[in-house]
């Protein structure tokens, strides 16, 4: 297992002092006009021996690599895998988080660099403009001093091609489609998994038929998880990715249930994190169905005939993952009803909203995702929206960006969404009432999870939730008690 997955926290040690790095996220979304910022590097180790000659990630002469990474690949989703060295086992993968200011020494350069760029980072402990390091998605900061950060490396286009989805095949509709049935969807459940999203899909029965995310939170976030963080596994259910970040699949890092299921999941701009986890799935016979550009919707019908479940492809900038993911609109024609599921997409990157919703999860945790993403109109029957985040969560070193902000609020209010007592500029510091349910409460309080029904809220507490499949231990993500 690669140390970066450690389920308690263990992770790489120390910090790499040269880097070869990619952009995972930055906080907030636009970082160009904020006060302060927070800008997620995924790195490697760049002094790794196997980048050298004949090593398992040689850069610079690919006939001397020792595995043959387009077989690895075909090997592991025919599970079938090669025998020999598992390359993402061994890969040294750190994240580098640097908090910066408009006039901050590096500020200008980070907020140019794109998602899709490959950059070096140069680390020191000499003490001057001080970055966090983490070696596992669950471990501590590890303090170090930023020495420089270097673009249009000479590099990029060998760390292009050992680093791509580019030997993952496309699955077919029908696979897609396949993967996803369900008597009926009663229930939309999101669940306290602290700073992240993970949405169950449950039928009367409050058996769990499908996931969307399946996440929690990470790195400086690790502590919002709840202790422990598994899922219901009565039925087999299959996992939509919304999109490769981590805090929407780190659930499966302490759920060991998880791991094989059948994930669906988009072709995106990913890299060495993610391509180990994907890695670390297929090894456990995980069914991996990546999802590229075509077709962009898929309509599902649900057993009972009166569902349907459509997953899109949303409209974003390809190369940024947030919003070129996948989006979700349940609908049942009894009521007329529909339930949106938007992952880290704003509203404009979803296409077509739903005319009469009673269910929307708020975007990225209620991030502001800009003027342009304006949310749905509340129907004038029953609604509720859905806040999923972390107890105290924060985003880099100095104060001031958390979820959910006052921007998403004040965007929902603008279109009708009652927001009970979150008032003034401190959403999320008490229990959302009227028509908001949230995951959490700041400073530091897990609200457990909450449930939403088609036309009314549901009776809470559900009675089988925690639960677990049959013969494995009870103690599944917190209890459901918020409808």
């Amino acid at each position: 297992m690669n140390p970066i997955f450690s389920p308690i926290g263990e992770g790489w040690p120390s910090f790499p002092r040269r880097s070869y790095g990619k952009l995972d996220q930055s906080e907030p979304i636009a970082p160009k006009g904020a006060s302060v910022a927070v800008f997620c590097f995924d790195v490697v180790d760049a002094d790794w021996p196997g980048f050298g000659d004949g090593g398992l990630f040689d850069l610079g002469s690919v006939p001397r690599l020792k595995i043959d990474h387009a077989k690895y690949w075909q090997g592991l989703f025919k599970h079938n895998p090669m025998v020999g060295p598992d390359p993402y086992d061994q890969l040294p993968i750190y994240r580098v988080e640097i908090t910066a200011s408009p006039g901050d020494a590096w500020f200008d350069l980070l907020v140019a660099v794109a998602e899709t760029e490959w950059v070096t980072i140069e680390l020191d402990d000499s003490g001057h403009f001080e970055v966090d390091v983490f070696g596992g998605l669950l471990a501590a900061a590890v303090t170090a001093s930023l020495k420089d950060v270097q673009r249009f490396i000479p590099e990029a286009a060998a760390l292009d091609a050992a680093f791509s989805m580019d030997s993952f095949p496309d699955a077919t509709s029908s696979e897609l489609s396949g993967a996803i049935s369900a008597p009926s969807f009663d229930y939309l459940i999101g669940f306290d998994v602290g700073q992240g999203a993970a949405v169950g899909l449950a039928d009367a029965n409050e058996d769990v038929h499908l996931y969307f995310d399946l996440g929690g939170g990470v790195y400086r976030n690790a502590p919002t998880r709840p202790k422990p963080l598994r899922f219901c596994w009565r039925v087999d259910a299959a996992i939509v990715l919304s999109h490769w970040d981590s805090d929407h699949w780190s659930g499966e890092l302490t759920d060991p249930q998880a791991r094989s299921r059948t994930w669906i999941a988009p072709r995106q701009s990913i890299t060495k994190k993610h391509l180990a986890f994907a890695n670390r799935i297929l090894k456990a016979g995980a069914t991996l169905l990546v999802w590229g550009t075509t077709p962009t919707t898929l309509r599902i019908s649900l057993a009972s005939g009166r569902q349907s479940i459509e997953l899109r492809r949303c409209t974003g900038t390809a190369a940024l993952r947030n919003g070129s993911g996948i989006a979700a609109i349940v609908e049942d024609a009894s009521s007329g009803k529909q339930w949106l599921l938007t992952g880290d997409a704003g509203y404009h990157e979803i296409g077509t909203p739903p005319s009469n919703p009673s269910a929307i999860v708020v975007p990225h945790h209620g991030a502001d995702m800009g003027s342009s993403s304006i949310p749905p109109s509340r129907p004038t029957a029953y609604a509720r929206l859905l806040y999923s985040f972390g107890p105290g969560n924060r985003h880099g070193r100095k104060p001031g960006v958390q979820h959910p902000t006052v921007g998403a609020m004040n965007a929902h209010r603008t279109q009708s969404w009652d927001h009970g007592t979150w008032a003034g500029n401190t959403p999320g510091t008490s229990v959302a009432t009227r028509d908001v349910l949230a995951t959490a409460q700041h400073p530091g309080t897990h609200l457990d999870g909450a449930t939403i029904g088609w036309t009314a809220s549901p009776t809470t507490p559900f009675t089988s939730l925690p639960c677990a499949a049959p013969g494995a231990p009870i103690g599944c993500t917190g209890a459901v008690k918020q409808a």
